[in-house]
């Protein structure tokens, strides 16, 4: 089994279930994510994911693609 990373990224464009409902949605497509929560309340992301599947740049770019852009 695959070391699991933890990140957290902050979205200040987060503001209902339907934004965290796209972004758990396009973050779990994402090859090595195995899993998504979305604070709405914090516009806060956290994936944990395999680092040897999946790049931060990755998970940043499909945040970026659903119109959330993270604070890096």
């Amino acid at each position: 089994m695959a070391a699991t990373t933890s990140l957290t990224r902050t979205a200040p464009d987060i503001s209902c279930d339907h934004c965290a409902n796209a972004i758990t949605g396009a973050l779990s497509a994402l090859d090595g994510v195995a899993s998504v929560a979305v604070n709405v309340e914090e516009r806060r992301v956290d994936v944990d994911y395999d680092a040897a599947v999946t790049t931060t740049d990755q998970i940043d770019a499909a945040l970026e693609e659903e119109g959330y852009p993270p604070l890096r």
